[in-house]
C-alpha cells in the first residue's frame, strides 16, 4: 500500500507507541480547555462584586500572561514536530542497521553508524531540551499569576481609595476565590501542552491513515464477470 512507501517500520513503531498514547493522554484533561476559563471567569465575577474596580488589576495581569502562554504554546508544537520527525529518523536508522548487522560486522562500519545515530540523537535532544524549557516557562508564568493577581488587586484594591480597608473578611473570601482559580490556572497550561501534542500526534496518524491502500491505475475490472 501507499501507507507503507512513505512511511517506515520506525515510523509506524513510533504512531502505535508515542502518537496512539499521546492521543489517549489528552482525553481525560480534553474538558478542562472549556471547564478551567469558565471557573476563571466566574471566580473573578464575584471578586469584582468584593473589591470592585480593583478587579481590574488583577484582569490586566492576566491579560499580559495570556498572549505569552499563546506564543510558547506555538512554539512548543513547531520543536515537538520537528522532535518526532528526528526521532522517526532515528528508528529508521537503527531498524536498518538492525536488519543489515552483518555486513556491518563485516566491513567494521559500526562506530560510523553509531556516530551517525548520536548526531541525530543529539538533534532530537536539543529539540526536547527547547521544548522542555518552554513548557517551564509556561508553568511558571501560570502558576505565578494567581499571586501576581491577587497581589495587584489588593494593591490596587487599597490605593484607589483611601475609605477601602483590608478586612479580614474581604481578605479571606478574596483569597478563597484566589483559590478557587489557582487548579484551574494550574491544570489549563498542561491541558494546552496535551492538546498540542494531541493535534501534532492526530496529523500524524491522519497521514497514515489516510495513505492510498492501492494504485487504482494498475487495477482492471472486468464487468462482464460477476
Amino acid at each position: 500500500s501507499a501507507a507503507r512507501k512513505i512511511s517506515t517500520v520506525g515510523e509506524v513503531v513510533n504512531l502505535m507507541a508515542v502518537d496512539a498514547q499521546r492521543c489517549a493522554d489528552f482525553a481525560p484533561f480534553m474538558h478542562f480547555l472549556w471547564a478551567a476559563p469558565i471557573t476563571i471567569i466566574v471566580a473573578m465575577y464575584f471578586l469584582w462584586q468584593i473589591v470592585g474596580v480593583s478587579m481590574l488589576a488583577g484582569l490586566a495581569v492576566m491579560i499580559i500572561v495570556i498572549p505569552f502562554n499563546g506564543f510558547t504554546a506555538n512554539k512548543i508544537k513547531k520543536l515537538q514536530t520537528k522532535q518526532m520527525k528526528y526521532k522517526d529518523e532515528r528508528v529508521k536508522i537503527i531498524n536498518e542497521i538492525m536488519s543489515g548487522i552483518k555486513v556491518l560486522k563485516l566491513y567494521a562500519w559500526e562506530p560510523s553508524f553509531k556516530d551517525y545515530i548520536l548526531k541525530i540523537r543529539d538533534k532530537e535532544l536539543k529539540q526536547l531540551r527547547a521544548s522542555a524549557l518552554w513548557g517551564a516557562s509556561i508553568s511558571f508564568f501560570w502558576l505565578s499569576s494567581s499571586f501576581l493577581v491577587s497581589f495587584a488587586t489588593f494593591g490596587m484594591f487599597v490605593l484607589i481609595d483611601e475609605r477601602n480597608v483590608l478586612t479580614a473578611e474581604i481578605a479571606f473570601v478574596a483569597t478563597a476565590l484566589f483559590n478557587v482559580m489557582r487548579i484551574p490556572i494550574i491544570i489549563l497550561p498542561m491541558s494546552i501542552q496535551l492538546l498540542l501534542q494531541f493535534l501534532v500526534s492526530v496529523k500524524r496518524i491522519n497521514k497514515f491513515m489516510n495513505a492510498d491502500e492501492l494504485d487504482l491505475g494498475s487495477v482492471s475490472h472486468d464487468k462482464s464477470r460477476k
